[in-house]
């Protein structure tokens, strides 16, 4: 097989690859590759906002994980879609720009990972967006994705926030600002109306440059080494095998589940696991696969005593109606992201910032994996906690690259876990109650009425709980004193010259809030550390 060289390979054309790629090409005389296992983003449901609801169990689309069953969420395979498409998870996800707090990259920094503190996070938040209300000094103006509020607002949901206020909660129009406790409405990643994914924001212009190159249909099998050195990249492509050569570096940017799994399957990991599937260890890395962590939400619903639900929306003239609204002036249901309306609260006054995060929807479903909506008028406030202590782990259970890595996830298996999640879901029933929503709501649909204690209510969560799409952890990053970790604070593969890890797998800890928003942060810095890296290594 002849490899063909660049200076860098970009693994992934997710959140962090797009922008990676972007970042790395700016320079015209480093050529740069990236390779996406998915195809091109020309599916329409990519495009409308509402069209996750479609995307998110698309099998041309999607990686369509699954959790492996365990035991306390009642042995159900939980689904962990991941975006398999240019833009990755970013044209799949439910389009909600949330950065967290302040104090989760603090508290990175805290660990040992030295640069991530929220002051220096901060430049590249800022460097990636644009935020249509206008640039200041914690929000950016000017950046490739754009950032803008809800095109539409909505009786229910005006009356929702009402009901926080009455609550004892601020109304918050920024909770990526100062401060984020409070309700209001979701700031979204969308652009007159349409989803903007990192493919749109960032690899599109990108690709009008001649030094960035860009490969579909291009699964990553393994890395290829040098000794101690990692010079590429093997790819099955269209059902031939190809090989790429790294001058400078390769980047993993495949994703909290992808990118550990490629490093078992390229000899890097637990010795005993690689050995019992017949893998060369080529590093020992105990830390590779561990750590994962994901936020878990429970989905408590309401039935409505008016037709003012998604749920009629989307049905005869109504929605014909709405598609008016959308082709017409880019408002209305098909604007609509997975959350509409935030809500971060403190379930125990002794905290200092918020650990439970509300998704509120005027709609209400039948099914979680099918995610039909009710035929009557519905609503849901959904909580999470913010900063899981439970972990679980990613490993590959074959040489086979095309098999699914095993993923255990051991949701609200710790004691604080579960006080949070209990204490969301009566934080939400106290929200309900106050006088703004009562001509609304008719009667709790789930967990229902009969559902009361503590043990009860995590029940309830438990057996009907599941992922908000925020895996992170398996690649975690932390300082060189710390034997679990997968990269150092410069995102290098510990151990290994020539590779680096950028998405969320290297997060040592989950952020208050949805991940996209982060992961193109971290995305952001690495590339900067990387071009920085390539002058010094000039310089010298």
């Amino acid at each position: 097989m002849n490899a063909k060289t660049f200076d860098y390979i970009v693994v992934g054309a997710g959140s962090a690859g797009c922008t990676l790629a972007n970042r790395l090409s700016e320079n015209p005389a480093n050529q740069v590759l990236v390779l996406e296992a998915g195809g091109k983003d020309s599916n329409i449901w990519i495009h409308v906002p509402i069209g996750y609801a479609k995307t998110l169990d698309k099998p041309g689309l999607n990686w369509r994980f699954d959790s492996e069953p365990e035991e306390r969420t009642y042995n159900r395979q939980i689904p962990i879609p991941r975006g398999k498409v240019l833009g990755g998870s970013s044209s799949i996800n439910g389009l909600l720009y949330v950065r967290g707090q302040h104090q989760d990259y603090d508290h990175w920094a805290q660990l040992g990972c030295t640069g991530w503190s929220f002051e220096q996070c901060l430049p590249f938040f800022k460097k990636s967006e644009n935020f249509e209300r206008g640039g200041d000094d914690m929000r950016g103006s000017g950046g490739p994705l754009n950032v803008m509020d809800m095109p539409s607002t909505h009786e229910l949901l005006d009356a929702f926030i009402d009901a926080g206020e009455q609550a004892g909660y601020p109304r918050n129009p920024d909770y990526n600002g100062k401060d984020q406790e409070g309700f209001g409405y979701y700031q979204v990643t969308q652009k007159a109306g349409r989803r903007w994914s990192t493919a749109k924001a960032y690899l599109e212009p990108a690709l009008k440059r001649p030094n960035l190159h860009l490969e579909t249909d291009a699964h990553t099998t393994r890395l290829l080494f040098e000794g101690k050195r990692c010079v590429g990249v093997e790819v099955v492509q269209r059902g031939k095998t190809q090989q790429y050569r790294a001058g400078r570096e390769v980047v993993l940017a495949a994703g909290a589940i992808q990118s550990p799994q490629i490093l078992e399957l390229s000899g890097i990991g637990q010795a005993d696991l690689l050995k019992s599937l017949g893998i060369q260890v080529n590093h020992e890395l105990p830390g590779v696969g561990e750590n994962h962590h994901d936020h878990y939400l429970s989905r408590p619903m309401w039935r409505l005593t008016k037709n003012v639900s998604i749920n009629n929306d989307a049905r005869g003239v109504r929605l014909v109606n709405e598609v008016f609204k959308y082709v017409f002036g880019r408002k209305g249901l098909l604007t609509y992201p997975a959350g509409i309306v935030h809500g971060f609260v403190k379930t125990r006054p002794e905290l200092e910032t918020p650990d439970v995060q509300y998704h509120i929807a005027h709609a209400s479903i039948t099914d979680i994996k099918t995610r039909a909506l009710e035929k009557e008028p519905g609503m849901t406030c959904a909580p999470c906690q913010l900063r899981p202590q439970s972990r679980g782990f990613v490993h590959i259970k074959s040489a086979d690259p095309f098999v699914q890595p095993r993923i255990v996830c051991n949701f609200l298996k710790e004691y604080e876990d579960q006080q949070a999640m209990v204490g969301g879901l009566k934080i939400a029933r106290r929200l309900v109650e106050q006088p703004a929503l009562r001509p609304y709501v008719k009667f709790e649909i789930t967990p229902g009425q009969d559902c009361q204690t503590d043990d009860e209510l995590l029940d309830f969560a438990l057996r009907t709980g599941a992922t908000v799409y925020h895996p992170v952890g398996a690649c975690k990053m932390g300082p060189e004193s710390d034997p679990t970790a997968v990269v150092d604070p410069r995102l290098k593969v510990k151990g290994i010259i020539g590779l680096r890890v950028a998405d969320g797998s290297i997060m040592p800890q989950l952020v208050s809030g949805n991940t996209n928003a982060p992961i193109i942060m971290i995305a952001e810095k690495a590339a900067a550390m990387i071009l920085e890296d390539a002058q010094l290594n000039v310089a010298a």
